[in-house]
């Protein structure tokens, strides 16, 4: 009762569009109906290592593509990345950026997951998972433990754990981990996100993930610099295959 009250004195508004909302014009308490529905997924060729569209060629009939006719990007075949492949449901734009800026920094776990739940994203990864050679398993991107303890959570883990209790993935805990607490990527330059996630994390179980094939799970692609450092010592210690998914990537 008093939370119908306070709707009513005090009505919640769209985080995109600033239309007041109710629970009947909502599914997710911060974005009309309107807004989240319009949510706009990649629906075109991209490159089949990195994942980078190609707005330019024709879209594509399946969102969310997994791999492309099209050719891999100059800047994969110049700097081949440690991941074989990385897919991402949309780009981090308009309402899915303001939808994972709310779940990642505003505590809007619900939006997450969301996302994470979302009939795109379940196609795509339904998709990748029926290309892999042998059964995959999920890795969260980590948080250093005072990012953790700042944050309280990782958003990475949650969208991890929606995974595999839709697919049944089973997760690896505990086996990568952040050594080094890092300045946050976002208020870095391409070179400096490159040099800040360099040795920043570790493997600590060798075997666990000897020949196993990977898909490790973050937020959002930005550069690729941190997924492609955890590529790399996640290879280095012995994985098979690693594939990357995000929700967002910047374009």
């Amino acid at each position: 009762m008093l939370s119908h009250i306070l709707n009513i004195i005090f009505p919640a508004v769209c985080k995109q569009c600033g239309c007041f909302i109710t629970t009947a014009t909502t599914t997710t308490a911060c974005f009309c109906n309107k807004c989240w529905e319009g949510i706009k997924w990649f629906n075109m060729p991209c490159c089949p290592q990195c994942g980078v569209p190609y707005p330019s060629l024709e879209t594509s009939a399946d969102p969310f593509p997994v791999s492309s006719s099209a050719h891999t990007c100059g800047e994969c075949i110049k700097n081949p990345p440690y991941f074989d492949r990385a897919i991402s449901a949309g780009p981090y734009t308009e309402v899915l950026a303001e939808a994972i800026k709310l779940f990642k920094y505003k505590k809007k776990i619900h939006i997450g997951l969301a996302l994470a739940g979302h009939d795109v994203m379940v196609a795509g990864l339904t998709n990748l998972i029926q290309r892999c050679p042998e059964a995959p398993f999920l890795i969260p991107v980590p948080l250093h433990q005072n990012r953790l303890r700042e944050r309280e959570y990782n958003q990475s883990a949650i969208i991890t754990s929606v995974i595999n209790s839709k697919f049944g993935i089973p997760v690896l805990t505990d086996i990568l981990n952040r050594q080094r607490y890092t300045k946050p990527q976002v208020e870095l330059g391409f070179r400096e996100r490159k040099e800040n996630v360099t040795g920043a994390f570790t493997v600590q179980n060798n075997e666990v993930i000897k020949g196993k094939n990977i898909i490790l799970v973050d937020d959002v692609y930005t550069t690729g610099s941190t997924v492609n450092e955890c590529a790399k010592v996640l290879k280095k210690s012995g994985a098979g295959k690693v594939y990357v998914v995000t929700i967002a990537r910047m374009v």
